[in-house]
């Protein structure tokens, strides 16, 4: 009785294990990686790491197949044309024409067969299919501001798609979410089957927004965790990279006119807003002037001070510039400097991609002598010249004086013209003759200019020194030759006077009147007009 009930139950197991073996060849799916791979005698190719080898043929048109896998010869079978073998369900070998491929000759009008032949196969050669998961993670955006309202919370759709080939079984999906909060939906999901190109209904989750001290970049992921036919495991992961932004912020601002005239004022005005979540307390803000102006008026750039979220200070700085001279130029930038409440030092700087510009002419004037020690009776050569390096044109009457104790000889001391903008120029020359022993004092050169903005001025080039008759040893003030050069304004101004309209037309030979008419004389006109555009 024992041994019939142990027959029975071994039996059973046969049976179980004999189902399941069926049950699991049924499940597998194949996928055909070759079709009619022509193989001759001894050939073989080679199909996911394994090598399939026509080993040998026979006359009843039957090929002997081998399959291998590192060197490891794993099975062999015969084939004949309609037939097919496999290896433990993991490629499978099919047979669509088995050709022995005599070598046929013809004698007396018969074909006879030689006993010269070449055989071949015709394979498929099919691979178990593997599920695989595509996951697309979406967001409706990739960066959030954590100090915007409307981007508190993050909807996250998942979309998963078995695009492998074959089903999967017991299929697990976690989403992590990056420790984000989880404001609605799960981040869980099973599925007994998902069969080869079905399609999950999406997944949707809310999420919270996070108020990190420094912008940060989170990768939120989908993982699918499955099993094919043979209960191998697979993983398969999607996922998104979204970033979201501090949640403090100050916004520095420095304000001006982005254009001016040489001879009208630059105001400037710095704001500053805490644009964040949480008070910024002790701000260090520092201001500087931009190159080439400077301050009307007497201003402090450095102040401290504290801002609630929301909260805006406007005009902490407000000042006036005055240009020195025409150009285009970039404003320093205001800096203001802080810790927050973690302890985090932070340095914030105004944005100041625009440029101001500056129109105007700027004139330079040198004056030079040919040497610096003669002899009573020698003539001495002057060259001056006037320069306008700005980038606006200008009438300019350049002045200047011969000494009492010389006198001129040949050459103009003066003139009247238009210099174009950037590097217009005009020079003369004259000689005088040197009468008198001792130091002699060459006076400054004066030139005077206009533009058609009514913008005026004078400068004066550097005096200096001749000696004629002994050298002087004590107390001489000569100069190299050729340093005579200067741009320095009647008084010692450091930038280029501004004088009236009167006291332009005051200049000797000139009157306003004819300034402005040699101006709309000149071809420089046209340019001008067309730079303040």
């Amino acid at each position: 009785m024992a041994k019939k009930i142990l027959l029975i139950g071994l039996l059973t197991v046969c049976v179980f294990s004999i189902l399941s073996m069926t049950a699991a060849a049924e499940d597998v799916e194949w996928v055909e990686k070759q079709d009619g791979a022509k193989l001759y005698w001894g050939q073989s190719v080679t199909v996911d790491g394994y090598e399939i080898k026509a080993e040998d043929f026979n006359e009843d048109k039957m090929v002997f197949v081998s399959i291998s896998k590192d060197g490891e010869k794993l099975k062999t079978s015969p084939l004949t044309a309609g037939l097919e073998f496999e290896y433990n369900d993991e490629i499978k070998v099919y047979a669509q024409k088995v050709d022995p491929n005599y070598e046929v000759i013809k004698k007396d009008e018969k074909e006879f067969k030689t006993g010269n032949w070449n055989p071949y196969a015709e394979l498929d050669i099919l691979i178990r299919g593997k599920p695989g998961f595509d996951i697309d993670v979406e967001t409706k955006k990739d960066t959030y501001d954590s100090k915007t309202t409307g981007d508190s919370r993050i909807d996250v759709s998942i979309k998963v798609k078995n695009d492998g080939d074959a089903k999967a079984k017991n299929v697990v999906l976690t989403v992590n979410t990056a420790g984000l909060e989880v404001l609605s939906g799960k981040t869980k999901h099973t599925y007994t089957n998902v069969l080869k190109d079905a399609t999950l209904e999406p997944i949707n989750l809310t999420l919270k927004t996070s108020t990190p001290w420094e912008d940060t970049d989170l990768n939120i992921t989908a993982t699918t965790i499955c099993e094919d036919a043979k209960g191998k495991k697979y993983e398969h992961v999607g996922f998104k990279e979204i970033t979201i932004e501090k949640k403090w912020d100050l916004i520095v601002s420095k304000r001006f006119i982005k254009e001016r005239h040489m001879g009208e004022t630059v105001p400037v005005s710095v704001t500053v807003r805490n644009a964040g979540l949480c008070d910024i307390n002790n701000i260090v803000l520092k201001d500087s002037v931009v190159s080439n102006m400077h301050l009307q008026n007497d201003a402090a750039l450095e102040k401290t001070l504290s801002l609630k979220p929301g909260e805006t200070s406007e005009d902490i700085f407000k000042y006036t510039l005055v240009p020195e001279r025409p150009g285009e130029y970039t404003f320093p930038k205001t800096v203001a400097t802080f810790t927050l409440s973690n302890g985090q030092s932070e340095q914030v700087e105004s944005d100041n991609s625009e440029k101001i510009t500056i129109y105007g002419p700027y004139i330079e004037i040198t004056k030079t002598v040919d040497k610096q020690q003669l002899n009573p009776g020698d003539k001495l050569t002057v060259t001056v010249t006037a320069k306008n390096t700005g980038n606006v044109d200008a009438s300019v009457t350049v002045t200047d004086t011969v000494p009492s104790e010389t006198k001129l000889i040949s050459g103009e001391t003066s003139f009247k013209q238009v210099l174009d903008s950037n590097g217009g120029s005009k020079t003369i020359t004259y000689i005088m003759q040197m009468n008198k022993e001792g130091e002699v004092k060459i006076p400054a050169c004066k030139a005077s200019f206009l533009d058609l903005d009514k913008y005026s001025g004078e400068v004066y080039s550097e005096a200096s020194t001749v000696n004629v008759g002994a050298i002087t040893l004590e107390g001489s003030s000569s100069q190299p030759a050729g340093s005579t050069d200067s741009n320095v304004e009647k008084e010692e101004s450091s930038g280029q006077s501004t004088d009236s309209e009167e006291g332009y037309g005051d200049t000797p030979g000139f009157g306003f009147f004819l300034a402005v008419a040699g101006l709309f004389a000149c071809a420089g006109f046209i340019r001008k007009k067309s730079s303040k555009k």
